[in-house]
């Protein structure tokens, strides 16, 4: 009943924060200009976009052990972000990759395939909050005054905290988190696969946002890749955070406040905003016809 609720309160503010936005604007100036995209512009943006899942899955490898397939990996990222982003709420696609990591390969314990996940998202956070950082005091011009400056915050904040929790305190003690915490803290004196965890973090960050980019000129939108770099670590940590369903809302909201700064139309803002969402969305199509083709756990296990 408390997921319902939270799920169900995750759909009102998804649903309330793009009514709010969109009945404020032309519609059909929205739609006209997803219609005159660039399709060939879209196509390398898509690319770019199916690239950062490789360089995301090689950072997720640096924290199992060598014997597992890459390609094996690749597949379970495929199906995480099929559930991230297609059924968000239902079944968190980062549980779904650890479950299937236990199920599918038979390697190590449970405790040892959610470390390994956890750590990917944690690097991956780590270099987004890092930009986000710099990004906050090269822009704060731009978002003075705006719930991004709070909610930006709050985020960095939070995840500052976490990670003095994460390593400095023996939260291991905890009955039922002792595998889990024996395992993350194997990776505590590996500084190697930390650094590269971080540089592919970084890669991640730059071909995301270079997706954005290449996006923005398929819609026909001359905003120099500079502000690219200060907003959207920005629009990553608004979105982040779990109040809606994979961002919606929050994610559209930001690229509105934040593009608008720089002489943006919130149309074209918006439109942006469902291009790249609609990327991410086609890509983990993918992961749902890798789904389909690999079956349940169970199933997955007996075809390997």
């Amino acid at each position: 009943m408390k997921k319902f609720l939270s799920f169900a309160l995750k759909i009102i503010i998804s649903g309330g924060l793009l009514w709010f936005f969109l009945s404020k604007m032309d519609i059909q100036s929205v739609g006209k200009t997803l219609s005159q995209t660039n399709i060939l512009l879209f196509i390398i943006g898509f690319i770019i976009y199916l690239f950062t899942v490789f360089v995301s899955t090689k950072r997720w490898a640096l924290f199992l052990p060598e014997s597992i397939k890459y390609s094996k990996l690749v597949s379970l990222y495929f199906i995480g972000a099929f559930f991230s982003t297609l059924l968000p709420g239902l079944v968190s696609g980062d549980a779904v990759k650890a479950f299937y990591l236990y199920k599918h390969t038979g390697k190590g314990t449970g405790g040892s395939s959610f470390a390994s996940v956890f750590m990917d998202r944690y690097m991956g956070f780590t270099a987004m909050v890092f930009i986000a950082m710099v990004g906050f005091i090269g822009g704060y011009r731009y978002i003075k005054g705006t719930e991004i400056v709070w909610a930006s915050l709050a985020f960095i904040g939070g995840f500052l905290i976490g990670s003095i929790v994460l390593w400095f305190i023996d939260w291991g003690r905890i009955k039922a988190l002792g595998s889990f915490y024996e395992s993350i803290m194997e990776f505590k004196t590996e500084k190697k696969i930390l650094i590269n965890g971080l540089l592919f973090g970084f890669a991640v960050q730059f071909l995301y946002i270079t997706c954005v980019y290449v996006l923005s000129r398929s819609i026909g939108l001359d905003v120099s890749i500079f502000y690219f770099f200060i907003f959207l670590p920005l629009v990553g940590v608004a979105s982040s955070i779990p109040i809606s369903i994979a961002g919606l809302g929050i994610r559209e909201a930001a690229f509105v406040i934040l593009f608008g700064k720089v002489g943006v139309a919130e149309e074209i803002a918006l439109s942006l905003s469902l291009l790249s969402f609609i990327v991410m969305c086609m890509i983990s199509l993918i992961g749902g016809v890798e789904y389909l083709r690999v079956g349940k756990p169970k199933e997955a296990q007996a075809k390997s």
